[in-house]
């Protein structure tokens, strides 16, 4: 069928980001040179919009449209420990990690906006697969899933990293989804889910402000790159972790590039069978530096093998804030920490790493261009959603960040570091 126009809203963020073009099967994907990719959030997007003109206008077309793109969702998803998951492959073009994975937000979203079908059109199958969809969210990380049971309660994973992410705009927008989706459904398990989710969450507020900045935080981790040099030796990588207190151990393999996992960047090491060398007494780890733990500091954690007595040297890489993300051309500001001893023979090396230079490793918010103006959306999503459950809640502390974080935004305009941005919402 012709799938009928998008409001005149998502018709302009299309143009200008999404780029939305429908597979054969009625599925948006996003266009992409000449080719559309398919996007496992898009199809949330697009019934989301059919379903709002479909009740606003009584017209046969948009229902159809709501039926046809929900059905091309539920024919992609796959059926997963009993649920249902819509898959970000690992040779998908918007999974930067190196498995496939799904995701809390989307899955929510979809657990929502199913349920919402079947509230319109009163066909029980949407209900039956919001009702899939939403055990997703209960499958632990452990078993392939996206709920993290961390020591200040549950949370759900927008995404799977190691450290967990805590990505707070992802957090907050899946809480609300089962929110949405428990009433509608009628689902108790699903309310007591988002109340435990908001309570973790509450508790980890301050660890997303960024007072320095006037800004909120995307997430709790953030990557730093920790350069070692050895005096006069190359020595062996037994086993190399990274240690967040409270949240336990993550492990640092070889890789040449990935934003979500600990790695020793390959270029910078020597690999000879299974046995991970230091190549020209020097080599480079990117790490997820978390900040679940602040004010305690992570630990990288090495057993190495030294063939004599030598001295080992670590430099931190201060990760520093830009709001349009530009490429910093200043010079690269590297911490210097005190050298360690290494004796002959096998060392347990653990390595505190102080927070000072790591200020920024948990990016605050950033901007995204929309056309030629540049909008923050996620602290602007961070408000709403303050807002939203302290309506529902009264809880204090939702209210206070909301109040610090919206005086936030009025400081903008005279804060050179955000010249040339837009402190209103992108609407």
């Amino acid at each position: 069928m012709q799938m009928p126009p998008f409001t005149p809203r998502l018709s302009k963020i299309s143009k200008e980001r999404y780029k939305i073009s429908f597979l054969p099967d009625g599925y948006p994907g996003k266009m992409i040179g000449d080719k559309v990719e398919l996007h496992p959030i898009y199809g949330i997007y697009v019934i989301r919009d059919y379903l709002y003109q479909y009740k606003k206008k009584k017209e046969e077309r948009f229902k159809q449209a709501v039926i046809q793109v929900a059905e091309a969702v539920i024919n992609r998803m796959e059926e997963f420990q009993g649920a249902l998951v819509f898959w970000y492959k690992n040779d998908s073009v918007f999974n930067s990690t190196s498995k496939s994975y799904y995701s809390a937000l989307t899955q929510s979203y979809y657990a929502e906006v199913f349920a919402q079908v079947y509230e319109t059109i009163q066909e029980d199958r949407f209900l039956k697969a919001a009702e899939r969809v939403y055990l997703s969210l209960k499958i632990p990380v452990q078993n392939g899933g996206v709920m993290h049971l961390s020591t200040k309660g549950p949370s759900i994973q927008e995404y799977p990293m190691s450290p967990n992410g805590y990505v707070l705009n992802g957090w907050f927008s899946a809480i609300s989804a089962i929110s949405s989706y428990a009433t509608i459904a009628a689902d108790g398990d699903a309310e007591a889910f988002w109340h435990d989710n908001l309570e973790t969450l509450i508790k980890m507020l301050p660890l997303y402000d960024a007072p320095l900045l006037a800004n909120s935080r995307y997430a709790l981790n953030g990557i730093a790159m920790i350069k070692l040099k050895v005096e006069h030796t190359d020595i062996e990588f037994k086993k190399v972790e990274l240690y967040v207190p409270e949240e336990g151990n993550s492990e640092v393999h070889v890789a040449e590039k990935n934003l979500y996992e600990n790695i020793m960047l390959a270029s910078t090491v020597h690999v000879s069978d299974d046995a991970i060398f230091t190549k020209d007494k020097r080599a480079t780890i990117s790490l997820l530096i978390s900040r679940y733990s602040y004010p305690v500091e992570n630990e990288l954690q090495m057993e190495v093998y030294s063939p004599k007595d030598t001295l080992l040297n670590l430099s931190i890489l201060a990760p520093r804030y830009a709001p349009k993300r530009e490429v910093d051309k200043q010079k690269p500001d590297y911490h210097e920490l005190a050298p360690i001893s290494l004796t002959k023979g096998m060392n347990q090396v653990n390595i505190k790493l102080p927070w000072k230079p790591l200020e920024n490793v948990a990016r605050a918010t950033t901007f995204k261009q929309f056309g030629t103006d540049w909008h923050n959306v996620y602290h602007h999503i961070h408000l709403n959603r303050l807002l939203h459950f302290y309506e529902l809640t009264k809880h204090p502390v939702l209210l206070h960040y909301y109040k610090k974080w919206s005086e936030a935004v009025e400081l903008w305009e005279d804060m050179p570091l955000y010249e040339g941005v837009k402190t209103e919402r992108y609407k």
